[in-house]
């Protein structure tokens, strides 16, 4: 399987279980919508933990075009900004007059990330990566991503952190203010 397939699956997989939250939430049923959400925040972290590590950022270093580099830097901001919402949503509970919103808030970025992600990005990617190299990076994201699932709180708070308290960068020579 090349590893379009296997994020076409991931992301049919987090609809079906936003949908499942929605229609909890529809009921009342406040208990399951949450229990729902543990699932999505697992699989949404572990997905973009993993896909950054093998899809993105082996497409920025071999992008030969300045489209294909771009889009691999939106597609990693969406999910610092998912991650943003994952965490918000994880420190409140269902019953919060905001969380409904907020998941749905969510769900709408999540969905807007998949449409551009198999368009474009799979359309740039399809220009950098073989055939073999396809099938290469979704064993490796497969791997990796049962690893994440292990790991969750601390990669939710790493992308928060990092999101939140950014390092500075030292401007070049030739930008420092004079003294």
């Amino acid at each position: 399987m090349q590893i379009y397939e296997l994020l076409k699956k991931d992301h049919r997989e987090v609809k079906k279980m936003f949908e499942q939250a929605q229609g909890a939430l529809d009921d009342g049923n406040l208990f399951e919508a949450e229990k729902v959400f543990y699932k999505i925040r697992t699989e949404l972290t572990a997905h973009a933990k993993s896909e950054e590590e093998v899809f993105y950022q082996p497409l920025k270093a071999l992008a030969r075009d300045e489209k294909s580099e771009e889009l691999s830097w939106e597609g990693q901001e969406e999910h610092h900004v998912i991650a943003l919402l994952l965490n918000e949503l994880s420190r409140l509970g269902a019953s919060e007059p905001s969380w409904k919103a907020k998941l749905t808030v969510l769900s709408e970025l999540v969905d807007h990330h998949v449409e551009e992600e198999e368009g474009e990005i799979f359309k740039a990617a399809k220009k950098h990566f073989s055939d073999a190299e396809a099938v290469e990076i979704a064993e490796q994201m497969t791997a990796l991503k049962e690893r994440y699932k292990t790991m969750i709180d601390d990669a939710l708070e790493e992308d928060v952190e990092i999101f939140t308290h950014p390092v500075r960068k030292i401007p070049s020579e030739g930008l420092r203010p004079s003294a």
